[in-house]
């Protein structure tokens, strides 16, 4: 069954293709040459132009997330303690590459192109209708929200508190540690709908940064069975939470190995 999918258009969108310099005789052309240039080069201008999907499209399959990207939290809004949502009209072409991004709504305006800069490195398999490619707009919402010590939001970008923002460089590789760090907060990662339609399976082995207080400060990807899995498992690294690692009766900042499996069953 056919879906439609209806969104505000907030602009219309033109591009403008890359003209090739010309190289002018020493002698100034006259008139006529000179309008018949400029005709031939708007009409290359023309032809680069992509023109927007309507508001209202019909579809056989919705646009799928390939890749996300969260957003920067903004300095300014970090320093003032702002949080507050934006949602972005994302125009999703035949390809699944976002060709625009335009604020739908926003509580702060302070967070606009933080969230516009993200939306537009995000990654889609297209929407299909009769079996073919189309592009379409879709909502992408983006939640900017504080927090602080294991607390993590559900939503959103977790960002830390700027009074409890990790200081100082990350921890040596071999620490020695009288008691090592345990975990009293696990998540699960989100098995991406691409992976899953595709019955991609496999391993990703994460990094962890853990502080003093037990807090996950970064996350990175040492080894990947499949890229696709990457994103999902490193949302899921940064929700952890432990006991710190100890050193002579003292927590200390460490580095954990965690791996996750992606298996369907």
């Amino acid at each position: 069954m056919k879906s439609k999918n209806s969104v505000l258009l907030i602009a219309s969108l033109l591009f403008c293709a890359d003209l090739c310099a010309q190289t002018v005789a020493e002698k100034p052309a006259a008139p006529q040459e000179l309008q018949t240039v400029s005709n031939q080069l708007a009409i290359q201008d023309q032809k680069g132009k992509k023109e927007a999907p309507p508001q209202m499209v019909e579809y056989d399959q919705a646009p799928e997330v390939v890749k996300q990207f969260q957003p920067d939290y903004p300095s300014d809004a970090l320093k003032d303690k702002i949080e507050g949502n934006v949602w972005l009209n994302v125009w999703i072409d035949e390809s699944g590459k976002v060709a625009e991004a335009k604020v739908m709504k926003s509580d702060n305006e302070v967070f606009n192109q933080a969230a516009i800069d993200a939306g537009k490195r995000w990654v889609f398999k297209p929407a299909i209708a009769k079996g073919k490619p189309i592009a379409v707009w879709v909502t992408v919402p983006f939640r900017f929200k504080l927090y602080s010590g294991a607390e993590a939001p559900s939503l959103g970008v977790p960002v830390m508190a700027p009074e409890k923002k990790a200081k100082g460089n990350p921890p040596a590789e071999d620490v020695k540690v009288d008691k090592g760090p345990e975990p009293i907060k696990q998540v699960h990662p989100k098995y991406p709908e691409a992976a899953k339609r595709d019955k991609i399976v496999g391993t990703v082995w994460t990094k962890l940064w853990v502080d003093r207080t037990g807090r996950v400060v970064e996350v990175t990807v040492t080894k990947s069975d499949n890229e696709i899995l990457n994103q999902a498992a490193i949302d899921a690294a940064k929700q952890w939470s432990f006991k710190p690692a100890v050193a002579k009766g003292e927590p200390v900042a460490v580095w954990v190995n965690l791996p996750f499996r992606f298996a369907l069953k």
